[in-house]
Order: structure tokens, then sequence, then C-alpha cells
């Protein structure tokens, strides 16, 4: 029989992060190549023993050398996902749905959509350790927009921009029930399609009532993004912008002992 100090955090945190500018200051989609896949991928798992789960995603798009310097103004868009997820001993029941498309999508659809549930009960002995991060980030170099293109102004100047945004969290629980979810959208040919990061998790006690700490989750979790906007004239090197705009923000929410944690990080960026 487990027994339960009465001292509980409950921290439900929303971040959202936006770069819109009248001129055309903020991310850029990049359009998708001649080729596009799609790949799914579901995964559900019980198991009153050791488990492991593991993905590494790293998707680049570009409209030329992916590798700098680039050159007037091309982009490279990439989406970066990886998550780790360890039990020892313990009962474990974990299901993980991934989406991955390369191609064109539009407002309302995502490149990479990740949603996982997992339940975790340490029994005697146990414990489980997860980490998870999602990035995505936009490079392009200053260029001026022909006649007709990709929705712009023809002869408006596109400036340079660098914009990194990451999000994820991390566990180290004997018990807990934990709902995550991302979905990033970088590609895109259609004007008006904006590039987004979204990142939540909910992590509390098995069978705990919402909004009480009367069966909270155990043991020690953090939930956090990493935002870098960057935007302004080319640096002559093709590797980034000089910036005449700057925004960087970082936060960090941690737990220790019984608790709820829920956070939310919505990123959203795109020329007016």
């Amino acid at each position: 029989m487990k027994t339960k100090i009465s001292i509980g955090v409950i921290i439900i945190a929303m971040v959202i992060l936006m770069a819109v500018s009248g001129s055309a200051m903020a991310a850029r989609t990049v359009p998708a190549g001649n080729e596009s896949s799609v790949i799914n991928v579901q995964t559900a798992a019980k198991v009153d023993g050791a488990f492991q789960a593991r993905t590494e995603l790293a998707l680049q798009q570009g409209t030329g050398n992916l590798s700098p310097p680039l050159g007037s103004g091309d982009q490279i868009a990439t989406i970066v996902y990886s998550e780790n997820t360890m039990g020892i001993s313990g009962d474990t029941d974990y299901t993980k749905n991934t989406h991955i498309n390369t191609g064109n999508v539009v407002n309302g659809q995502d490149n990479v959509q990740t949603d996982r549930i997992l339940t975790y009960d340490a029994g005697v002995g146990g414990i489980l350790v997860s980490s998870e991060n999602v990035l995505v980030q936009t490079v392009a170099t200053e260029t001026t927009a022909d006649p007709g293109c990709c929705g712009w102004t023809a002869n408006e100047t596109l400036p340079a921009e660098d914009e990194i945004v990451q999000a994820g969290s991390s566990m180290n629980v004997v018990e807990v029930s934990a709902h995550s979810s991302s979905g990033v959208r970088a590609i895109s040919d259609s004007p008006g399609t904006t590039v987004e990061l979204d990142y939540s998790i909910d992590a509390h006690g098995i069978n705990q009532t919402p909004g009480t700490m009367d069966n909270p989750a155990i043991g020690s979790a953090t939930a956090y993004v990493d935002g870098m906007i960057m935007a302004g004239t080319s640096n002559g090197t093709g590797t980034g912008p000089t910036p005449s705009t700057l925004v960087e923000y970082h936060d960090v929410t941690s737990v220790d002992g019984l608790f709820d944690l829920s956070k939310e990080v919505k990123y959203t960026s795109s020329p007016n």
C-alpha cells in the first residue's frame, strides 16, 4: 500500500509565441520538392517489466543547397523530433501515433504530428524516465519577390531571417498518467500558410480527480520552451541575417514530489 504525504503542486501554463509583422519580417514556409512521402506509425504496448520506446526524426526541406552558404532568396526549413522513454520494472501502458508528411500542407495540417499516452506504476523498485523534444527552424536569405510569386507583392523585399523554436518535457517518476502531443508545419507553397509549432503535456496521477491533489503523480518533471526570432539584412556570408529584430524567449517549469503538471506551447509565424 502506498502512503502519500499531503504536499503537492498543481501547475498549468500556456505559452503563445507569435512572429507577425506588417512587413515581411517573419518565418516563411518552404515549398516541397518534386516528390513527397507520408509515414504513419501506430504503437501500442502493455508490459509488466522492462519497457523502452525511442523515436528520432529530422526533416529538412530547402529551395536550394541544404548546407550554408545559402544563395540569394534561398530558404531551409528544419523539423526535429525525439522521444526516449525507459521503464525499469513496473506496469507500463503506452500508445503513440506518429504522422510525417514531407509534402505541401496548409493551415490546419502538419508536416509532423505526434500523440502519446503513457501510464506507469512502479510497484516495488521500479522507475520510469522519459524525455521528448520538438523543434522547428526556418532560415532564409534576403531577396526581392518576383511578380506573382508566393503571394508577395512584386519587388517587395523579403528580409533575411532565422527563427528557431523548440519545446519539450522530461519525467523521472514512479507513478504517472501523461498525455503529450506535438505538431509542426513548415513546408507549404500556399500563400498565407503559417510556420507553426504546437506542444502540450499533461502529467498527473493515475485515477486523479481533475483539479485536485487526491492522487497525484509521484516523482519529478520538467516542461519547457525556447525560442529565438531574428530578422534583418543578409550578412553577406549566406549563413544568416544581421539582425534588426531579435526576440529570445526561455521558459522552464519543474516540479518534484507529488505533482500535477500541464503546459501548452503554440508558436505561429507568418509575414503579412
